[in-house]
């Protein structure tokens, strides 16, 4: 049951993807209305930039690793979960996604990592949040 919650609370990746393109798109009207052609510009855009890749590619890795575990959630009914762990390892390692030296840790560790990168994001997102209300502040006392 542990798989499916996991696979539930991860899912919510979208939801969050799509508020920081949200954050994004604001931040980037914000430059544009403000109208600089500055220094300041430049680094408010190049932050905005680097800001949504960084969320994106985080969502990228929490949707695959979500459907991953829904997978092994939906084999363990038919095999052992330790078999299953293996094969799951074995396939990470041959495609060059996963080092041989992580190869059959607990599922606890990596549910663990699993909730990392989804607090990263969480992160990610407060900070493209905290970006755009510096940008309207600077935008409304022009």
């Amino acid at each position: 049951m542990n798989f499916y919650v996991v696979a539930k609370l991860l899912s919510a990746t979208k939801g969050l993807l799509f508020s920081g393109y949200v954050a994004f798109a604001l931040s980037i009207i914000s430059i544009l209305l403000k109208g600089w052609q500055s220094l300041d510009f430049w680094i408010f855009i190049i932050l905005n930039f680097t800001l949504i890749i960084l969320h994106h590619y985080l969502s990228l890795r929490l949707k695959f690793d979500t459907q991953l575990i829904e997978i092994i959630a939906q084999q363990s009914d038919s095999e052992t979960l330790e078999n299953l762990t293996q094969q799951f390892d074995q396939s990470l390692i041959q495609l060059k996604l996963m080092p041989e030296s992580k190869a059959g840790r607990d599922w606890a560790l990596r549910f663990a990592g699993c909730f990392r990168l989804f607090k990263l994001q969480i992160a990610l997102l407060f900070i493209q949040y905290f970006v755009l209300i510096i940008l309207i502040y600077k935008l409304l006392t022009q």
